[in-house]
């Protein structure tokens, strides 16, 4: 458990750095950088997720990334570190892995050309 939580802190940390870099901004937070329409929809996304629909909420993050812009980028980013946040209990309750979740943040990050996010946020794929 605490190795979980040590990984869900580092990409937190992760998150914030790489917002920092690729947008100038000066926030610990990355919901706060965000602004209030946008954090209203990684609230929505989120509860989406929570209530079962992981799925769909993934779908709308793929969707958002079509239009390639960085708070879209930043909405992606900040549902998939709620969503890195949830135990195995929670996945498994809902039908969902981990490797779903990679598969899918690599989806969201190609779509940026951030693919080497993907290692940074999940790790080394073995199966690569």
């Amino acid at each position: 458990m605490f190795e979980n939580d040590y990984i869900m802190r580092q990409i937190k940390e992760l998150t914030a750095v790489i917002a920092k870099i690729l947008f100038g901004a000066k926030s610990e937070s990355m919901s706060l950088m965000l602004q209030q329409r946008e954090r209203q929809k990684v609230e929505f996304l989120v509860d989406r997720m929570k209530n079962g629909e992981i799925q769909d909420a993934v779908d709308e993050i793929n969707s958002l990334a079509d239009t390639n812009t960085k708070e879209n980028l930043l909405i992606g980013l900040e549902f998939y570190s709620q969503l890195s946040d949830m135990d195995d209990d929670f996945f498994a309750e809902k039908g969902y892995n981990l490797a779903k979740a990679r598969e899918s943040f690599e989806k969201f990050v190609e779509k940026f050309g951030l693919q080497q996010m993907t290692d940074l946020y999940f790790g080394a794929d073995d199966d690569k």
